[in-house]
């Protein structure tokens, strides 16, 4: 199903903070025009920086994944409007930085958009379930793995996508692929505690 304006989530984040986000661009000031989907917006946003193949900025998941974690509790509790701390809401961002990173990811976004339309209602009405499955992905999110922050960051990015389209079948897709992803931490944690062993067997 081709994807209308209403989908381009990234474009819509792009014209805001382009046109009706006046002055100084501010985290609070982000947070007052993503309305009505605001939770699934910010947690979607905040998340993009993981979710682009390529070197990241050391310590981004950690930096970016704590407070996807404290959004996605507060949503799970059932809070409708985001809350954020007096200094955090105040906290000055580089406009020009934060569009080319949404330039950057918005063609990744496009693409998975093509295929999202409004469906499975009484999956995605159970926001309380379903931020409580992003808060547990985005704690894993803030570990320090190797190989293991863009799966889970895909899989949070499909899951806010969902929410914030209602789409119910990429929430489903976000879920299975926020297991599988946490799955893929724990072998690699595995494997590298069972790495080291083997190489102080030999000390």
């Amino acid at each position: 199903m081709p994807s209308s304006d209403h989908n381009d989530i990234c474009g819509q984040l792009l014209a805001r903070l382009r046109y009706d986000v006046k002055g100084r661009l501010t985290i609070g000031a982000i947070v007052e025009n993503l309305q009505d989907r605001a939770y699934a917006l910010i947690i979607l946003f905040l998340t993009l920086p993981n979710g682009v193949p390529g070197p990241t900025i050391p310590g981004m998941s950690t930096l970016t994944g704590i407070p996807i974690l404290i959004f996605a509790l507060e949503a799970a509790a059932g809070r409708k409007v985001p809350r954020l701390p007096n200094f955090a809401a105040k906290r000055r961002l580089n406009r020009y930085v934060v569009i080319r990173h949404l330039q950057r990811v918005r063609p990744y976004i496009l693409n998975v958009e093509t295929m999202m339309a409004p469906r499975l209602d009484w999956l995605v009405n159970r926001r309380h379930l379903l931020f409580g499955f992003c808060a547990l992905f985005s704690l894993v999110l803030t570990l320090p793995i190797p190989l293991g922050n863009l799966p889970t960051a895909w899989s949070i990015i499909l899951l806010s996508l969902g929410l914030a389209v209602g789409d119910g079948l990429f929430v489903l897709i976000g879920i299975i692929a926020g297991c599988l992803a946490t799955l893929w931490n724990i072998l690699i944690v595995v494997a590298g505690v069972e790495a080291i062993r083997y190489i102080f067997t030999f000390i």
